[in-house]
C-alpha cells in the first residue's frame, strides 16, 4: 500500500514540476531542503561530521554548518530535477548543461572499446547519464533498486524515456559485461563505503573503504574507465566534466587495479574540495575507515591527564583485539584553558542546555577559552572524546555534539543533569555518583600501570641502575594540595624514616618527587638522600623526569610508600600489585572530610593500603616487607575495558 501511495506521489508531482517553470522547482527543492535540514536530525548529524572529519584542519565550525546546510539544499534541488524528469530533451540539455571536454566520449565512442562512464552522488548525478543518451551517446546505467518496487519502477522508466537503459536488480553485473564487451557505454555510481572487505585507499588524508569491482570490470572487458562529475553552476545550469581516461584494460596484477582506484578517488576529492556542498555527505562514508581518533582534554594536572590516558589505551587496547594495527587508533592530547573563572563557570552554564543541534555552533566556546586552546579543539576531529575532572566536563559534551563523537569523562562531571550527555562516566566510590547504566564505578582512579609497562619499565630501568639487596623500597613523594600539606617537618621525618627501614631491613632505596613538591622540599630531599649509598635512584620530576620512570620503580620494589594527598599516585601504586603503604599529611582545614580521605579510608576497609599516622610509618613497611602473601588484586581496569567495549 504505502508503495502504491509512494508512486502515486510521485506521479503527482512529476506532473506539477513539469508544469510549473525549472526556476519555480529549484525554489520549491531548495525551501524544502532548508527544513530538511532543520528537522532531520540523523542524517544532518552524520553529514557533518563527515565534514568534519575531511575539513576540519581547513574549514570553521560556522563554515562546516554552512556547507551542511547547502548539501541538503542542492541535494532536494536535485529530486525537484528528477521529479521534472519529463522536461528533459535536447533543447533543455542545450540550454541549461554545458559539456566541458566534449571530446573525450566521442573519442571513446569511436575507440572499439567498451566505455564506463564512472561518477559519483555529486551534483545532479542523474543528469550526467541522461545528458549522455541525449547527446546522441545511448548510455546502460546500474540503478540502485528501490525498497518500493512501483515507486523504483516509475523512477526507471523517467530514466529510460530519455534513451537510457537500466540494468535491473539480478544478472546486473553480466548485463553490465554484455554491454561493454559489445563496445557500448555503461554508467556505474561509485563513491560510498564498500564495507570492511572494500579496497582501502586514500580519501581525504584517511584510508577510506573503497569498490575496486568497477576496475575490475575494465580489466576484464579491456574496457576505457571515463570519470564524470556534474557540477551546479547555478540554479538549472550545469557542467558536465569530462576527465581523463583511466585505462586499466593493460594494468599489471592488482596493483595497477587500486593505482586506477586511488586517481578516481582523487579526482572526486578534488571536486568535493571545489565544490563541498554538491557531495552527497549523509552517509556514513568512513564507516570502515580502520582509523579512529581519540581526543583526550587536558587540564594541566599531571594526575586527570594519566587517568584519562588509561581510559584512551583501553579504547586502544578493545581496538587491537578487533584486528586493528597499532598506528590505527590515535591518541591526541589538546591542552585546555580558560579565560578566567568567570569563563569556566559560564561554560559550566552553558553545557547544561547542550543538544544536536550545537554542531558549528561552537561561538560560546570561543568565548570562554584561550584562543589557542579554541583553535586547536576545532582544528581536531575525533570519534571519542575523554576527560577527567568537573572543569573539562562542558568542554567533553561540546566536543561531543561537535564531532558527534562519544565520550567518556572520569570521575563526577558535576554538571547538573549532564550524566546522559556522556556515554560512560567512570567514577571512583568516593565520588559517590548514583548508579545508572553508563556510570562505571571504580575503587581506584584509571591508571596507565599494567604488567606489561610494569615489565618493560621495570626492565629498563634496571639496566640503569644497580640494584645491590634483595628488597628494594619504592618511595613516592608528592606535595601540597587544596586539602592536604606536606611540611618540611614532615617530609625530613619521613625521610628519615625511610632510611631507618632500609639499614633495619638491608633494603635499596628508589625515590621520585612530583610535580607538586616545592623547590625547598626538593632540596631536603637532595640533602637527605643524594649521598647516601641506599638511595640507588633519586629523581627530581621538575627538573628531570625520564619517562616510564614511577612504572620502573613500581616493578623493581618490593613495598612502596606514597604520600596520600594525590588518589592518581595512590591508585598507580596499588595497581602495580605491590603491597602500599600511604603516609598521610597535615589537613589543612579541620571539619568536613575531603574526598581524598573517604578514598583513602575506602582503600583501607577493602585490604589494599595501609595508613601510616604519625610514627607509624616504621613499623607498617617494615611488616610489609616481611609479609609474602600477594597484595590484593583490583579489577578497575577490567571493568572499563568492558566499558570501552561496549562504547566502540
Amino acid at each position: 500500500m504505502i508503495d502504491y501511495i509512494a508512486s502515486i506521489l510521485t506521479r503527482a508531482l512529476n506532473i506539477i514540476f513539469h508544469l510549473l517553470p525549472i526556476k519555480a522547482d529549484l525554489w520549491m527543492g531548495r525551501s524544502i531542503g532548508r527544513c530538511a535540514f532543520a528537522f532531520n536530525k540523523k542524517r544532518r548529524l552524520i553529514a557533518y561530521a563527515n565534514l568534519k572529519a575531511a575539513f576540519a584542519k581547513e574549514k570553521s565550525p560556522e563554515e562546516l554548518r554552512a556547507i551542511t546546510k547547502d548539501v541538503y539544499v542542492n541535494l532536494v534541488q536535485t529530486f525537484s530535477e528528477i521529479a521534472s524528469l519529463t522536461k528533459l530533451n535536447k533543447d533543455y540539455v542545450n540550454r541549461y548543461v554545458e559539456v566541458v571536454n566534449m571530446e573525450r566520449i566521442e573519442n571513446a565512442a569511436t575507440s572499439g572499446r567498451g566505455t564506463m562512464l564512472l561518477t559519483a552522488h555529486f551534483g545532479d548525478w542523474e543528469f550526467s547519464s541522461l545528458v549522455s543518451a541525449l547527446k546522441g551517446f545511448p548510455i546502460t546505467v546500474l540503478a540502485r533498486e528501490q525498497k518500493m518496487k512501483h515507486l523504483n519502477e516509475l523512477l526507471n522508466r523517467l530514466r529510460e524515456s530519455k534513451g537510457c537503459k537500466v540494468v535491473r536488480k539480478g544478472m546486473s553485473t553480466k548485463n553490465i559485461l554484455r554491454e561493454l564487451c559489445r563496445k557500448n557505454m555503461v554508467g556505474i555510481l561509485s563513491d560510498q563505503d564498500a564495507g570492511k572487505n572494500g579496497t582501502f585507499v586514500n580519501f581525504f588524508g584517511r584510508p577510506t573503504s573503497a569498490h575496486i569491482g568497477p576496475f575490475e570490470i575494465a580489466k576484464h572487458t579491456n574496457s576505457i574507465i571515463l570519470p564524470n562529475f556534474i557540477v551546479r553552476v547555478n540554479g538549472p545550469f550545469h557542467k558536465l566534466y569530462l576527465e581523463e581516461y583511466i585505462d586499466v584494460g593493460r594494468s599489471d596484477g592488482r596493483e595497477g587495479l587500486i593505482d586506477g582506484l586511488q586517481r578516481y578517488m582523487s579526482l572526486l576529492e578534488k571536486y568535493i574540495r571545489k565544490y563541498p556542498a554538491q557531495w552527497l555527505w549523509l552517509h556514513k562514508r568512513w564507516k570502515s575507515t580502520p582509523k579512529r581518533t581519540v581526543l583526550v582534554l587536558n587540564d594541566g594536572k599531571a594526575g586527570h591527564l594519566n587517568q584519562s590516558l588509561a581510559v584512551a589505551r583501553q579504547i586502544e587496547r578493545v581496538r587491537a583485539t578487533q584486528n586493528y594495527g597499532t598506528g590505527d587508533t590515535d591518541i591526541v592530547v589538546v591542552d585546555v584553558k580558560y579565560k578566567s573563572k568567570l569563563f569556566r563557570a559560564l561554560l559550566f552554564f552553558a553545557s547544561i542546555f547542550a543538544s544536536w543541534r550545537c554542531h558549528g555552533r561552537m561561538s560560546f566556546m570561543k568565548m570562554c577559552l584561550q584562543n589557542d586552546s579554541y583553535g586547536q579543539l576545532m582544528k581536531t576531529y575525533a570519534e571519542f572524546i575523554v576527560s577527567c575532572g568537573s572543569s573539562l566536563a562542558p568542554v567533553n559534551i561540546f566536543m561531543s555534539k561537535e564531532n558527534n563523537a562519544r565520550n567518556v569523562v572520569v570521575m563526577d562531571p558535576a554538571v547538573p543533569f549532564s550524566l546522559n550527555k556522556f556515554n560512560f562516566v567512570i567514577a571512583p566510590k568516593h565520588d559517590n555518583v548514583k548508579p545508572r547504566k553508563n556510570v562505571i564505578t571504580t575503587t581506584l582512579a584509571p591508571n596507565l600501570v599494567d604488567a606489561e609497562s610494569l615489565r618493560l619499565s621495570g626492565e629498563k630501568l634496571k639496566n640503569n641502575i644497580r640494584i645491590e639487596k634483595d628488597k628494594v623500597i619504592g618511595l613516592l613523594i608528592g606535595g601540597d594540595n587544596p586539602e592536604f600539606a606536606l611540611s618540611d617537618n614532615l617530609l625530613e621525618k619521613t625521610l628519615a624514616d625511610v632510611l631507618k627501614i632500609c639499614e633495619s631491613n638491608g633494603a635499596d632505596l628508589l625515590v621520585t618527587t612530583s610535580r607538586r613538591t616545592n623547590r625547598a622540599q626538593e632540596a631536603i630531599v637532595k640533602a637527605a638522600l643524594q649521598s647516601n649509598p641506599r638511595c640507588k635512584l633519586l629523581v627530581i620530576a621538575n627538573e628531570n623526569n625520564p619517562e616510564g620512570t614511577l612504572a620502573g620503580i613500581l616493578a623493581l620494589s618490593n613495598v612502596i610508600a606514597v604520600s596520600g594527598e594525590s588518589i592518581s599516585m595512590v591508585s598507580e601504586a596499588v595497581s602495580s600489585g605491590k603491597k602500599t603503604v600511604v603516609f598521610s599529611l597535615d589537613k589543612k582545614k579541620r571539619g568536613k572530610k575531603p574526598k581524598h580521605e573517604f578514598a583513602l579510608e575506602n582503600l583501607v576497609k577493602e585490604g589494599y593500603v595501609s595508613i601510616a599516622r604519625s610514627g607509624e610509618l616504621i613499623s607498617l613497611v617494615g611488616r610489609a616487607l616481611k609479609d609474602a602473601s600477594p597484595a590484593k588484586r583490583v579489577d578497575d581496569m577490567d571493568k572499563i575495558y568492558e566499558a570501552m567495549r561496549a562504547l566502540i
